[in-house]
């Protein structure tokens, strides 16, 4: 009988810690922050409607002697997958759709793009978003002098996407140091676009060029108070990563894109290897969601199917991190 007794302990005992792992690995359905939404036409990555395959970009089929645009165009008039995420027809279905998700997901975004179309998704949803100042070198004639005149005018209160990556640019290169500055002495949180980009970016933009995040490196010890946050995670570089997040505790990163850019066991691999290092509370939620709207669900439920995340690190990436890094009022 006392055998019996202890079997019967030792499965009970048993029972309860695999429910409570069970318990602890549930999906997270609270409140979200998306730290990287964009208000972006239709037409925003090729005529409209199109779609696009989560995990295609690591398996193409390429020949150069077709010109790059004209493959990718095909992939997102044909995707080749059974499930894609479409993309509406029109700029109101691109705004209309966002709006419905992050409505039914009780979610709350940074949105950058034109400040004029921020304006109307603001209008169309109130308190459903922050306003971000999207800005790179080259492409937009605006000085560090004039992005701090519209930050003090309250036209926007995050600077991102920074996109200086498409144009060439460095994250340390001088010629972006006065914006810095100006980010540095107004306390104004930075997105930072870095790592990788589209697949075939350089025959797209060729003045691209892929950086790691240790490019960063000599703007935070500089400005040791500012507040960064790494688009993208700085994938595909885990390892530089790890060292940064170690090394500037003020330094952020999000998920945007990474539910579509990569397979989903190479993301889960990545993530989990910053996660394991110690650095859960430094990820942030973006789905990246340009003109198609289903990657914000697509990129939270990629975080709430993840198998090594805790119910309480799904629900720091999903919203608490943000709330800390952005000084959030909840």
């Amino acid at each position: 009988m006392r055998f019996i007794a202890l079997a019967l302990g030792a499965l009970f005992l048993f029972g309860s810690i695999a429910s409570a792992k069970d318990k602890d690995s549930r999906p997270y359905q609270g409140p979200i922050i998306d730290v990287h939404l964009h208000a972006y036409p239709a037409d925003g990555n090729g005529p409209a409607p199109n779609a696009v395959c989560p995990g295609v970009a690591a398996n193409l089929e390429y020949d150069p002697q077709t010109p790059w645009p004209a493959k990718m165009g095909a992939l997102m008039t044909d995707p080749p997958c059974d499930d894609p995420i479409l993309g509406p027809a029109t700029d109101e279905e691109v705004r209309d759709e966002t709006i419905a998700i992050m409505k039914k997901y009780n979610i709350k975004g940074v949105l950058s793009g034109p400040a004029a179309r921020i304006a109307d998704w603001q209008a169309a949803a109130p308190g459903l978003f922050i306003a971000g100042r999207e800005l790179s070198l080259k492409r937009d004639d605006v000085s560090a002098a004039e992005i701090e005149a519209e930050f003090e005018n309250g036209a926007f209160e995050v600077l991102a996407e920074v996109t200086n990556q498409y144009r060439g640019f460095l994250a340390d290169d001088p010629a972006f140091d006065a914006y810095w500055a100006v980010a540095a002495e107004h306390d104004i949180p930075v997105g930072l676009h870095l790592g990788i980009g589209p697949p075939g970016a350089p025959m797209l933009y060729p003045d691209f060029r892929v950086q790691t995040p240790l490019r960063i490196e000599a703007i935070l010890n500089r400005h040791q108070t500012l507040r960064v946050y790494l688009m993208h995670a700085g994938f595909p570089f885990a390892d530089d990563l790890k060292a940064m997040l170690y090394l500037y505790p003020q330094l952020y990163v999000d998920t945007g894109v990474l539910q579509l850019a990569a397979p989903r066991e190479d993301y889960y691999a990545f993530l989990e290897e910053i996660v394991r290092a110690g650095f859960g509370d430094r990820i942030m939620f973006g789905s990246d969601q340009m003109n198609w709207p289903g990657m914000i669900e697509e990129g939270i439920e990629a975080i709430n199917d993840a198998p090594f995340l805790t119910y309480e690190q799904k629900k720091d990436i999903l919203h608490d991190n943000a709330v800390r890094f952005f000084r959030l009022e909840e």
